[in-house]
């Protein structure tokens, strides 16, 4: 069910948000503002999944005993990603 949230938006953002719906992409500001969030949703799931792809190959990596001792600690942390289990 829909929540209703209130919220202001800056004037250059008002101005797009009301040119889409009068461009006739959109019939009402909300569904500009909820399409953004929805697009923001959606690019964090693509972020978390990269994320994840990329800290299962540095598992792999570290099991494959190919790579230098603490190369993979170091990528990690240059990347923020937790020690290694």
């Amino acid at each position: 069910m829909p929540k209703p949230i209130t919220t202001t938006l800056p004037d250059h953002l008002a101005r797009f948000a009301e040119a889409e719906v009068s461009a006739g992409r959109f019939a009402r500001v909300e569904d500009v503002i909820e399409a953004g969030v929805e697009a923001l949703r959606k690019r964090q799931e693509r972020y978390d999944a990269k994320v994840k792809a990329l800290d299962a190959a540095l598992e792999e990596g570290e099991r494959s005993g190919l790579a230098e001792d603490g190369v993979f600690d170091r990528v990690r942390a240059r990347h923020g990603f937790a020690p290694a289990r």
